[in-house]
């Protein structure tokens, strides 16, 4: 043992003798200490659910996304409301009625859009048409152009039924236009039931009815919404997205055949930190659980566990603190600090309370076992934390904050959990009878295997030759850079989200380029275009239809074709009329099923025969049923037929005409406009990534938008990694050496650390585990880790006599038990995270549970076969 070791050993063994013997007064300063902890965490602790936070925003591609983002200010943060309706007119319905009632709202919402919709679509959409398909249109209405004269001529209950007797008279299975009787006896079916209950959906059979005429069934509608975003919130927008599920419920949509759901960037970030925050929690709740059972099965004494369980607390507090007024915040990474502090911040008192068990169990007194204790372990302690608080801080000077914070808070912790195990543990276990004998632990009958020591150059033989095929296996280590593939799979937002993706009605992968005028970006638009691996690249002048002359000129060969606008007022029809024209299409029904020889149609007009007997029995139905029949039949069907109207009379469109709505999310108020580029490759193949992004700025540097942003924070993370593993190797390695003044015990303790790292590389490789922007956590945990247990054991080595003597009893002293029993906890706390449904906290969790497994194999197996090949080696001056 070093002059530093033993001059740091008696230090903290005057020390721990002086708590020992305050028990009370340095248990009341202590709960003092975490009151006042507890109280700044509650005042002055908040939350970041934005990942955009996670990093520096100076980095370039954060600057340019914040510019575009406050020129636009209508684009960022919104919530996307997928609305998905039987036909394009029903969700287009329901989507501007949401709009309409998002608007009225005000507080907490800014504004709503639905692309698509609205008056200036409904009176231009169909130049927005290829002409082929109107082409299509226009043969379709021509062919239904014999049905809709006569609905316009009578739009009635008597006139639909009349329409339909005279189809089903002449036994065909269509009637003009294409449609099927069958599909239209089961609407009608529907609409009489709806009208007994006085309940009318008048979207459906109109639906059914005109679905040839344009519509082309069930269709999504979108609306984006801008929320009030008050950053005090838990979570900001999520009272925007309370209030929109509100809204539905008690409009109802369901019951129309619509089905809504919220996802978008706002979205998926207030659902995900929600998840996150909640899942954090319950698995700090497991981790607690899961490590008083084993401080049981390890220490066997109440007095022992309580008091470890009481520093671990006190130490939480404490960093909670800190945290609160160092940072004041809590983000999507740091969150979990919790569980990491508590499976490593206890590690310090398995030591501490292991020796001096053991201590008390050879016979030697309290007090002198917990100064022996001080002595023994202390050094190595101290070395510990510092070590792993080295790994943590290494991610301090880092832009990837999210880290960078976490390694702030989490370094920091480990030197208030070491303080806690060094005063609060000693304290607590000094109350009341200390003399008292403790009970041998069933951690004493623990067997470690010696054969590593027994067969030393073959443990080392058979580790090179496991280094050298995890060298080859570490460059197939892949990074996931996709933030959605971290995200919980069940969640609302990420299912809508991934099925929007998977039917590619939208590509959320752009890049965004702001350029000085609409000029400007047509020219840029113009170059995208060339691009090898862009899709697509449109500006707001994108949105003016192309080929006007010729789609208008279709157009008002149609408007002439069913006499636009004709109908006029509607015949006059009573409720005896409709009754009639009911009783008259069920003996018409009656003689189709006689006559048919469809099977199918037959029972169908069966059943509709038997339904509109019902709904005539008796007195027959009265006015307020007959008007709900009315509803459901004809209000639909006569909306459609002026909408098509308006539609038909569409004018030439020009750029000034454009929705104001549309205008001012791609003009900025000086007048810059934005680029929106698409890409024509997948870009979860990371090469094709890059080659989008590294194409689109060779015409634009300053492009910006989801890929830019995607590929440059994997880049800036991995620099992360490599920047923070590169300080924290450098500084553990000249810390262990600064207190041990030898190379080799420092490269007995470092060595085990590298293998056990690339053997975690590689196997994550084998198994398919890819890294996301979570995991980079891990690294400066493992070196933590790896160099707690390393140093614990090569200190007791050093204890002993440094050569083949002091190996032989290793693996039988409390130490080697404590870190097996360390390492017991650490798994058990990182384990609760591998369950969580949010992949990259489960993700997390596996990668840190194999880890330890793997550096626990490492310290326990391949240290002391180097220790003992050591042993062998002349003593070092």
């Amino acid at each position: 043992m070093t002059s530093i070791e033993e001059s740091v050993g008696r230090a903290i063994a005057r020390w721990v003798r002086l708590v020992a013997g305050r028990p009370r007064s340095t248990l009341l300063w202590a709960g003092a200490f975490t009151l006042f902890a507890l109280t700044v965490s509650v005042l002055r602790l908040g939350v970041v659910s934005d990942t955009d936070e996670l990093f520096d925003p100076t980095l370039r591609f954060r600057a340019l996304r914040i510019e575009v983002e406050e020129a636009l200010p209508l684009r960022a943060d919104t919530i996307l409301v997928v609305v998905d309706g039987p036909s394009t007119l029903s969700a287009g319905d329901a989507a501007l009625d949401l709009v309409e009632r998002i608007s009225a709202e005000g507080d907490p919402f800014v504004a709503a859009f639905a692309p698509g919709v609205g008056g200036f679509f409904e009176q231009n959409g169909l130049l927005y048409l290829e002409p082929s398909d109107l082409d299509d249109l226009a043969d379709e209405l021509a062919r239904a152009q014999p049905f809709l004269a006569e609905l316009r001529r009578d739009p009635s209950v008597r006139g639909v039924f009349g329409q339909l007797e005279r189809a089903t008279r002449h036994l065909g299975e269509e009637i003009e236009g294409g449609l099927d009787l069958a599909s239209v006896f089961e609407g009608i079916r529907a609409a009489l039931r709806d009208a007994a209950e006085l309940e009318p959906h008048p979207d459906a059979f109109s639906d059914l009815v005109l679905s040839g005429a344009g519509d082309d069934g069930r269709t999504r509608r979108f609306v984006i919404v801008k929320p009030v975003l008050d950053h005090g919130d838990f979570v900001p927008g999520g009272a925007a997205v309370d209030r929109l599920r509100e809204i539905f419920e008690a409009v109802d949509y369901a019951g129309r055949g619509i089905e809504m759901a919220i996802t978008g960037d706002l979205a998926l970030k207030a659902e995900e930190f929600s998840i996150v925050e909640g899942q954090a929690r319950l698995a700090g709740l497991a981790s607690f659980i899961m490590v008083f059972a084993i401080l049981w099965l390890a220490l066997g004494s109440w007095r022992l566990i309580f008091g470890a369980i009481g520093a671990l607390l006190m130490g939480l507090s404490w960093t909670t603190g800190f945290a609160a007024l160092a940072i004041g915040h809590m983000n999507l990474i740091s969150v979990t600090f919790i569980v990491l502090f508590i499976g490593l911040g206890i590690d310090f008192a398995i030591h501490f309370t292991m020796r001096y068990q053991e201590l008390r169990l050879a016979g030697t007194a309290h007090l002198e076992s917990l100064e022996e204790t001080a002595r023994g372990v202390g050094g190595s302690l101290v070395l510990c934390a510092v070590t792993t608080a080295i790994g943590f801080y290494a991610f301090v000077p880092t832009p990837y904050l999210g880290v960078a914070e976490l390694g702030l808070i989490s370094g920091t912790g480990m030197l208030f959990s070491l303080f806690a195990s060094l005063t609060v543990l000693p304290a607590a276990i000094s109350l009341g009878d200390s003399e008292a004998p403790l009970r041998t632990p069933t951690s004493r009958g623990l067997s470690l295997p010696t054969w590593s020591i027994e067969r030393p150059r073959l443990v080392v033989t058979l580790a090179g030759l496991i280094a050298l095929a995890a060298a080859f296996l570490l460059p197939g280590i892949r990074f996931d850079a996709n933030p959605l593939n971290v995200r919980d799979p069940a969640s609302e937002s990420v299912q809508a989200f991934q099925e929007l993706v998977a039917d590619e009605v939208v590509n959320p992968w752009s890049i965004d380029v702001l350029a000085p005028d609409l000029a400007a970006a047509q020219a840029i638009a113009e170059q995208a275009k060339s691009l090898e691996s862009v899709e697509e690249a449109r500006t707001l002048a994108s949105f003016i239809p192309v080929d006007q002359e010729e789609k208008l000129f279709i157009l008002e060969d149609l408007a002439f074709l069913l006499d636009v606008p004709a109908g006029g007022e509607p015949a006059p029809a009573v409720l005896a009329d409709n009754v009639i024209a009911l009783r008259s299409f069920r003996r018409a029904l009656l003689a189709l099923k006689a006559n048919s020889e469809d099977p199918t149609l037959d029972a169908v007009a069966g059943r509709l025969a038997a339904d509109i007997e019902a709904f005539v029995a008796g007195a027959g139905p009265d006015e307020a049923m007959m008007r709900a029949l009315h509803v459901a039949l004809v209000e639909g069907i006569v909306d459609r037929l002026r909408r098509l109207d308006r539609a038909l009379m569409a004018e030439r469109v020009e750029l000034a005409d454009l929705p104001v709505s549309l205008h001012d999310r791609m003009i900025t108020a000086e007048g810059a406009a934005l680029v929106e580029i698409y890409p024509k490759r997948d870009l979860n193949d990371e090469r094709a990534l890059a080659e989008f992004v590294a194409e689109v700025r060779g015409i634009a540097s300053d492009a910006t938008g989801s890929s830019v942003y995607m590929l440059e924070a994997s880049r800036t993370i991995m620099a992360s990694l490599k920047q923070a593993l590169a300080t924290a190797l450098v500084l553990v390695g000249i810390v262990v050496l600064l207190l041990w003044r030898s190379p080799r015990y420092t490269s007995l303790v470092l060595v085990p650390l590298l293998l056990a790292a690339a053997v975690t590389g590689a196997i994550s490789v084998l198994s398919g585990l890819s890294v996301n922007f979570a995991d980079v956590i891990v690294v400066p945990l493992l070196l933590g880790i790896g160099v707690d247990s390393g140093i614990h054991l090569v200190h007791r080595y050093r204890d002993g006599n440094g050569d083949r003597r002091g190996t032989e009893g290793l693996l039988s002293t409390s130490t080697s038990r404590a870190i097996f029993w360390s390492a017991l906890t650490t798994i058990s706390s990182f384990g609760s995270l591998g369950f969580a449904t949010h992949l990259g906290m489960a993700s997390l969790g596996q990668l840190l549970c194999l880890g330890v497994v793997v550096m626990l194999a490492a310290n326990l197996i391949f240290l002391p076969a180097l220790l003992v090949l050591a042993g062998k080696q002349p003593p070092e001056n």
